[in-house]
């Protein structure tokens, strides 16, 4: 998605176990999102699926009667999603794009291929709702604190591992001039002593007193 094409929404939708892992392993999830379980009042996603958002406004608004009716809700998921495995709606995604709607399938056979079709048709459909889909200004406004928040924590971790390596640059510095030092005073000392050596063997050499013959 393009940065213009999607409004603050971090979202995934998975079978139970898949979400549990996604929970753990993805950032974006762990700083901005939550399990959200099933709002009062509605129809909500298959017992089988776990939902993970930062609101539950985003949630609601992802898990439409449209996509509960085709593939999510109870009996439609029995029916056509076997090969679902996760969906995962973000712009604070860790990686090189930031925005980025991601879904996972498992492949059936080419027997079974028209079993995909309404999966398929997820894409496109969401593609479109995540497109023109807007927060209320009460959620944008914890989402703006909420994202404020964690680019000032990576600033300071940023801040903090530039901080260590100059530390670790100055020490290394100090490190190689000490042995620099320590290899010239080495040095110099080897040249006293073999000098005191060569003086004190002049000194001790019997003295040859040299006569001219007549």
């Amino acid at each position: 998605m393009n940065d213009e094409g999607m409004d603050h929404v971090v979202f995934a939708l998975a079978r139970k176990k898949a979400a549990k892992g996604m929970f753990k392993e993805m950032r974006d999830l762990q700083r901005f999102g939550g399990m959200v379980g099933a709002p009062g009042g509605r129809k909500w996603v298959a017992e089988e699926l776990a939902v993970v958002s930062e609101s539950k406004e985003v949630a609601g608004d992802m898990i439409t009667d449209v996509v509960l009716d085709q593939v999510f809700g109870d009996k439609s998921f029995e029916k056509f999603g076997k090969y679902f495995i996760s969906m995962h709606f973000s712009d604070q995604h860790p990686g090189k794009h930031r925005k980025m709607l991601l879904f996972k399938f498992a492949l059936p056979d080419a027997k079974h291929m028209d079993d995909m079709v309404r999966l398929i048709a997820l894409i496109p459909y969401y593609i479109d709702l995540i497109g023109r889909y807007k927060l209320s200004s009460q959620a944008r406004n914890k989402t703006d604190g909420a994202r404020q928040k964690v680019a000032q924590e990576a600033y300071k971790e940023l801040e903090s591992v530039r901080q260590e390596a100059l530390q670790r640059k100055k020490a290394e510095k100090k490190r190689l001039l000490e042995e620099a030092e320590a290899k010239l005073s080495g040095e110099a000392l080897r040249k006293k002593e073999a000098k005191e050596r060569a003086r004190q063997m002049k000194k001790s050499m019997p003295k040859v007193k040299m006569s001219r013959g007549h």
